[in-house]
């Protein structure tokens, strides 16, 4: 009796029992009667259960992957219902009287009787059927399910043993149990074991190619040469040797060694997976799975900053490198990673499409953008403006995502901005004039010629060209000029001497270095020695805001220091300009004064040293000072509510930071934080940096709080990491390979930055088996 067919039957007495309260002591007989009768009913169903466990029904090895001996006790040993055997009415067919029939199973040796699911099956093809036929259409009823539809039955009986997939899985049949009882393989396992083979072999010719196509794109070569099309010929040492790129090269110099590779170039065969479209598709493959790796770490990390920067390809392509920032590892293993993502072609530089490439491009990653906590970009306005520019924009779609000023863009800016007073300006302008005289060849050759003969040994043999971008930078320009500057004033001694107009230029060079160069290159080198130590810390990648903030604020209170002290220090300096003054046989004096001039400071004094402390030194540097504090103060608001987590002491700034990024009750935020900070001082432990109280925090005892360090922690400190790629885009992207498509750049940057994470030739070739190919390699 069914399930169903036992609930219908409960509703009818229900039903019946509760007619009338005038027939109670009817009811409660009936009722007793029913209660007994249910007992048994349960007890049947319960033996069903048991029987079915104990007998080979056909029902148990349904839509699964069996075993050489449960496949030998499906086409010999099944369950089968003796002559006796009560076949049940079912729903659909209980008003026409029409049940399975045992003559059925005499007359169609393919039937087989289920008795847990009520219907037949062909025992044959639940075996061996994989596919029905024509079409590889999807297979039905005697196969994946039961059939029930007992009017129809001789027709599809007789239809499906003319199936071809039927007559298929009958000859499967048989090879099986002849091979079960003998103990030898079977013609199907025999092509099968020779399909196989020919796969490992195909995998086996592949992978080599693969990883020569990896080491190119690992070490940034270009693969094609003059001629890479056709088939790979390994000729002697006699015959003309013929440029057919790196990758053919490799791959012929790989196969010496490797005799099945050489056969499998050298055969017949027209599929030899080394044409450059299989070669895009393996470099695309490869970035493809690097992309997976690292979008799968951002999405785990819950949280993640978005860095972003534009510059021109060789075929002025305005190309966006798009890089992500997140926190990877836990407690003690924890770091944070910049991963570059891709490079977008973009069209329009407007705040609004560039946020929408952004936003698109992060998508089309898989990245999910309702985790993003920061924006790092440069301060340009289409970047940085407050009501369409990028960051704006993006806020609208993800809001808590925070605009971070580039830092080391900030120094930079703070640095060009100081260097503004009229004697620094013209002083670095003279150095760079110097440098484009004396950078040809045969001037060079003057001063190398001229250091050469000199008995002191220099570091530098030239001076060098002023960074056009990073101003710091200028220290190693700066300092060289001031090391070489005997050989330089000698060097143009000589090239005066000269019967041409080069004469000239070098007269009016000498002449230009006067009193108050001297005295400002020497304050130069001095601001820029303390300025580049910062400016080389803020581009690393482990580097968070705070600590960011707290080298911007150490650099500031020593040049303050410097500032207090600068009588004392400005003699020193003065000493060194006039060691230079002696070289050029000059003596450092005062400029001629005038009541007219007001483009530079006039101050009525005599004496030389306090006059250019006065009118270079003392103004450079309050300069200094100023734009850094002014550059670095929007960085120290964003701090505000974070400081909180390593003061100890409570403030209105926390409680907005709280707002912003928690969604939780404050007080318990505020008793982790009263915990933490007392777990810290029992400790004796006082991080002073994101990273290091990411470290300490765990994450079981203090979830809000180490969510918000790793806020923290994941915050844009500068845009080194695209500006990175930018140098690596030179180098792949170059004039020979100016028409490389967008998806092989990607490809290959994939390879070339992220050499650490990874990668193998078997799962390169595993991604290319997902699509359909002429050979077979699929495991």
């Amino acid at each position: 009796m069914s399930i169903k067919k036992i609930t219908n039957f409960f509703k009818t007495t229900s039903t019946s029992v509760s007619v009338t309260a005038s027939t109670a002591s009817d009811s409660l007989k009936r009722k007793h009667e029913l209660e007994t009768e249910d007992s048994q009913i349960i007890g049947n169903q319960l033996e069903n259960v048991v029987h079915l466990t104990q007998k080979n029904d056909i029902g148990l090895f349904l839509n699964r992957c069996l075993s050489d001996h449960e496949k030998n006790i499906v086409l010999t040993n099944l369950w089968s219902p003796q002559a006796n055997y009560l076949f049940p009415l079912l729903n659909n067919n209980a008003k026409r009287n029409i049940k399975f029939q045992q003559r059925w199973l005499d007359k169609f040796n393919l039937l087989s009787y289920s008795e847990k699911l009520e219907g037949a099956f062909c025992k044959y093809c639940v075996v061996f059927a994989k596919s029905g036929g024509k079409g590889s259409q999807a297979l039905g009823s005697l196969v994946t399910h039961a059939f029930q539809n007992w009017k129809k039955a001789l027709e599809v009986f007789e239809k499906h043993s003319k199936h071809e997939y039927h007559t298929l899985s009958l000859l499967k049949s048989e090879q099986f149990l002849k091979s079960f009882s003998s103990g030898q393989p079977s013609i199907i396992d025999f092509l099968d074991t020779e399909r196989m083979k020919q796969k490992k072999e195909n995998r086996l010719n592949l992978l080599p190619i693969i990883e020569c196509v990896m080491l190119c794109g690992r070490q940034e070569l270009a693969l094609r040469g003059h001629k890479d099309a056709g088939p790979i010929c390994f000729k002697t040492e006699s015959e003309p040797y013929i440029n057919e790129g790196n990758f053919r090269a490799i791959l012929k110099y790989k196969a010496k060694d490797l005799n099945h590779l050489k056969h499998f170039l050298e055969s017949d065969g027209r599929y030899k997976y080394t044409s450059a479209k299989i070669q895009n598709e393996i470099i695309s493959s490869a970035g493809d799975i690097l992309l997976e790796e690292i979008v799968k770490e951002v999405n785990s990390a819950k949280c993640f900053s978005v860095l972003a920067d534009e510059t021109t390809d060789i075929s002025v392509k305005e190309q966006l490198a798009l890089c992500v920032r997140y926190v990877v590892g836990s407690d003690e293993n924890v770091f944070v990673c910049e991963r570059f993502l891709k490079y977008i072609e973009i069209h329009s530089l407007t705040g609004k499409d560039i946020a929408s490439t952004i936003v698109n491009g992060l998508n089309s990653c898989g990245i999910d953008c309702s985790n993003m906590y920061g924006q790092g970009y440069d301060g340009a306005s289409n970047m940085s403006g407050r009501f369409k520019g990028t960051q704006k924009i993006v806020r609208e779609t993800c809001p808590k995502a925070l605009y971070v000023h580039c830092a080391a863009h900030s120094l930079n800016l703070a640095v060009s901005t100081s260097c503004d007073i009229q004697a620094i300006r013209n002083s670095l302008g003279l150095v760079e004039k110097m440098y484009c005289f004396l950078n040809t060849p045969k001037r060079k050759n003057v001063l190398l010629s001229v250091i050469n003969e000199s008995d002191m040994d220099t570091r530098s043999k030239s001076i060098k060209h002023l960074c056009a971008t990073r101003w710091v930078e200028r220290y190693t320009a700066i300092n060289d000029f001031v090391e070489l500057f005997p050989y330089v004033i000698q060097t143009l001694e000589k090239i005066c001497e000269w019967n041409d107009t080069t004469s000239t230029d070098a007269n009016i060079l000498m002449k230009a270095m006067d009193s108050e160069f001297l005295i400002s290159l020497q304050v130069i080198k001095v601001l820029f020695s303390y300025g580049l130590p910062l400016c080389k810390l803020l581009q690393k990648v482990n580097l968070d805001l705070k600590e960011a903030v707290d080298l911007a604020e150490v650099t500031v209170a020593t040049i303050q220091r410097l500032r207090g002290n600068i009588t004392e220090e400005f003699k020193q300096l003065f000493k060194e300009a006039e060691k230079m003054a002696n070289i050029l046989d000059i003596t450092i004096s005062i400029k001629r004064l005038s009541k007219k001039c007001t483009k530079r400071a006039n101050p009525s004094i005599n004496d030389p040293e306090e006059y250019y402390r006065v009118t270079i030194a003392i103004p450079y540097i309050d300069s200094f000072i100023q734009q850094l504090n002014e550059r670095f103060l929007c960085h120290k608001n964003v701090l505000k509510g974070f400081q909180c987590l390593f003061s100890g002491t409570y403030s209105d700034d926390f409680d907005e930071l709280l707002q912003f990024y928690l969604d939780t009750d404050k007080q318990i935020v505020k008793a982790e934080l009263n915990l933490w900070h007392a777990v810290l001082n029992n400790n004796g432990q006082h991080p002073k940096s994101g990273l290091e109280a990411l470290r300490l925090c765990k994450k079981e005892m203090f979830p809000n709080l180490h969510f918000l360090v790793q806020i923290l922690c994941s915050l844009p400190v500068s845009t080194a990491t695209p500006e990175r790629t930018f140098s690596c885009l030179k180098r792949l992207k170059t004039y020979l390979r100016n028409t490389m498509t967008e998806t092989r750049l990607n490809g290959l940057t994939m390879l070339a930055v992220h050499t650490d994470v990874p990668l193998s030739a078997e799962e390169v070739l595993d991604e290319l088996a997902k699509k359909p190919r002429k050979l077979d390699f699929v495991l």
